[in-house]
């Protein structure tokens, strides 16, 4: 992640490249002081040295023996050489400079190693930790205190982790601690004539809870290799549904590039996965590599939150993030091709004036790169920071990703051993999820407004569709009740279903017709607004007795009315309604004349006619259509209304023989009366018996 890596890049930028190699006898004077002298162990040393641990990790804590406590070497075997209080001064030096070419012609090597405990170690158990290729015995102060007889294949050659294929002896021990040297002894049983530089041995002492340091670490670089990849999956599923936002790629990128350092730095630099020298070292030289990608990635996802992703400056930042790459990938060949050592430090073994001046401008590329991206995050950082939006979360994670991080692991360094490890720890998750963990939290907030603005317009849009569906009920209100004006419920039914009605045939319907008697004179003595509230006050009346007996209103043509029972539904209107409804017309029209003679104006007098028989009824046209019936029982029944007398209701003999049963009604014989068109018909009149106009 940034902040972790910027000092290692400078640190490689400005790194010193010696003149030669140290002269042999100053080498020979510093081994033989180491020889002399006794290695002071404390359980603060083991907690805060790191060393490396093949099959482990690179950074565990613990202490190298072979490195830290003046190892002696004899190829004389003798069980003498277990004892404590053996004078060794003798044995040969296990320099790390200069590994001794002593061989053993038995195959039997023996190993020394020097230390004064501590007075805390008293009793206190540790974990010896002997890493061999040939079999090998373990003596504290002349004890025998763990052994391996045979080794496991080994998987050498092999990209898999190692596993349990390296041969390793963890031994419980306990030291004196009573100020005097101690001594640990190996003996190693090899091939006659091995030198011990063949043997691979590795010796490191560390406190009883080392495993748990190992799992804690493992622990950590777990969540920030989680944390990262949720934020790539996302961030990949983002874009995968809005191509057009390229700065959801920019983070998958940069979670991608998070990704792969983290499992580089696990498995390269920590050897946490067990993995094969090789293939160690292939990953660590890969986290290198990757030293400045996530800072541009971050630059690049800064600056199109900002909004200000010009072409211009993203070529300037891609052609320096790809001079720094192919500065670290000449520095990886050179370290894998052994022109630079990177053991203490950085070292060139090879001094030529093109190597020389090539690290030099290698250097001053990063330093300048690093530089340069530092500040460009920081820059944009606070600029989101400042800008009051969701983006500001990312600035703010960006920000702590790099400043928080170099202020932390600076901390860890001049602080006393248990804050340094918790300042080490906070450094390393600024560092490695600070920035996906902003993201994630710009993510939750932005997605949370979003779902709050979607969930008020949801209402919004609930709200006027249940206002648009109420008004549109209620205009469907109207139109079925204006519909039910024009046609029978029926016939209006059909017509909707199916865009049409059919003609019916109907065998016995009643048809009534009425007529006002000197309509065309009245019409000429009064204005027209008045005639025409005069007609429709008659015919509101007559619609109003049309719909209590159950008889259809088919049409009104000028002053006449028309009417008919038994129609659309043959249970309704009998023959008997429609009398009824005619007689009540009449009542209705001198109830009303004798209201327009007391207020001296004109009125209306009323001649109805009603005959039954078959008819066909339906619907004709496609504008402005309407309910009609046709057939002669029409033109009869209009006869009827013709030859009829005002006040008084005309049935012809059809209607008379439907209806001579019927209780409550009176009917006077007319005999045969001429109808225009028809010859002579049988009329009678048909009014109320007295015993139903008292009741």
């Amino acid at each position: 992640m940034p902040g972790k890596h910027i000092l290692l890049c400078l640190a490689l930028s400005w790194a010193q490249v010696p003149l030669g190699a140290q002269p042999v006898d100053v080498v020979v004077d510093e081994v033989d002081t180491l020889i002399r002298a006794a290695e002071v162990v404390s359980l603060r040393e083991l907690r805060e040295l790191r060393t490396e641990v093949p099959g482990v990790g690179h950074e565990v804590p613990g202490m190298d023996l072979m490195e830290e406590c003046s190892p002696v070497h004899t190829a004389l075997d003798d069980a003498s050489n277990a004892l404590r209080d053996l004078e060794d001064s003798t044995w040969a030096a296990v320099s790390r400079v200069e590994r001794d070419d002593l061989r053993s012609m038995t195959g039997v090597h023996w190993v020394r190693l020097h230390l004064v405990a501590r007075p805390e170690l008293k009793g206190a158990s540790l974990l010896l930790r002997v890493v061999s290729r040939v079999p090998f015995e373990v003596f504290v102060n002349g004890v025998r205190t763990g052994a391996i007889d045979e080794l496991p294949r080994s998987s050498i050659g092999s990209l898999m982790p190692r596993s349990d294929s390296v041969p390793v002896v963890e031994v419980p021990v306990r030291f004196a601690a009573d100020g005097e040297v101690e001594v640990i002894a190996l003996r190693l049983t090899g091939t006659p004539g091995d030198a011990l530089q063949q043997l691979g041995l590795r010796v490191t002492l560390h406190a009883a809870d080392r495993a748990y340091a190992v799992q804690r670490t493992t622990f950590h670089y777990g969540i920030f290799i989680g944390i990262n990849a949720i934020i790539l999956l996302l961030s990949l599923f983002i874009w995968a549904d809005d191509r057009r936002d390229r700065g959801w790629g920019l983070l998958a990128l940069l979670s991608l590039a998070s990704v792969l350092d983290t499992v580089a730095e696990v498995g390269g630099e920590q050897r946490l996965l067990g993995l094969q020298d090789g293939t160690a070292d292939m990953l660590d030289a890969m986290a290198t590599v990757l030293v400045p990608w996530p800072l541009f990635l971050l630059i690049m996802v800064l600056r199109h939150l900002r909004g200000d992703a010009d072409a211009r400056g993203s070529r300037r930042f891609t052609w320096m993030v790809m001079a720094m790459t192919v500065t670290l990938l000449a520095f990886v060949a050179a370290v894998q091709g052994g022109l630079a050592d990177t053991t203490n430090g950085l070292s060139f073994t090879n001094t030529s004036i093109p190597l020389v001046v090539g690290a030099l401008l290698g250097g001053l590329v990063m330093a300048v790169g690093m530089v340069w991206f530092t500040i460009e995050v920081v820059r944009s950082g606070v600029r989101l920071l400042r800008s009051g939006g969701y983006e500001r979360w990312v600035g703010a994670g960006a920000v702590a990703s790099l400043l928080l991080t170099l202020v932390l692991q600076m901390g860890s360094e001049f602080t006393g051993m248990a804050l340094s490890g918790w300042l080490s720890t906070l450094a390393d998750y600024c560092a490695y999820v600070a920035v996906p963990v902003s993201v994630a939290v710009y993510l939750g907030i932005r997605s949370a407004h979003h779902n709050r603005l979607v969930a008020r317009q949801r209402d919004e849009l609930d709200a006027e569709v249940k206002e648009r569906t109420a008004e549109l009920r209620t205009e469907k209100e109207r139109s079925d009740a204006l519909l039910l004006n024009i046609l029978p419920a029926e016939v209006a039914e059909e017509l909707k279903a199916k865009g049409a009605a059919d003609a019916r045939h109907f065998d016995r319907a009643t048809v009534l017709f009425t007529d006002f008697r000197g309509f065309t004179q009245l019409s000429e003595r009064v204005g027209p607004a008045e005639l025409v509230a005069e007609l429709n006050a008659c015919f509101k009346a007559f619609d109003a007795i049309m719909e209590r007996h159950r008889v259809e209103k088919i049409k009104t043509i000028g002053d006449a009315y028309m009417a008919a029972g038994g129609l659309p539904d043959p249970a309704h209107g009998s023959p008997a309604d429609v009398v009824h409804a005619a007689l009540e017309m009449q009542e209705f029209m001198v109830r009303h004349k004798a209201d327009r003679e007391a207020q001296g104006r004109p009125w209306f007098e009323m001649r109805v006619g009603i005959h039954s028989g078959p008819v066909v009824a339906g619907i004709v046209g496609v504008k402005k259509f309407q309910y009609d019936i046709w057939g002669d029982t029409v033109n009869t029944a209009a006869r009827m209304e013709s030859s009829g007398e005002v006040g008084r209701v005309n049935i012809s003999g059809a209607t008379h023989a439907l209806l001579k049963e019927v209780p409550g009604l009176v009917f006077t014989p007319r005999g045969k009366v001429q109808a225009k068109g028809k010859g002579e018909l049988e009329m009678y009149f048909v009014h109320r018996s007295a015993d139903a106009i008292s009741a």
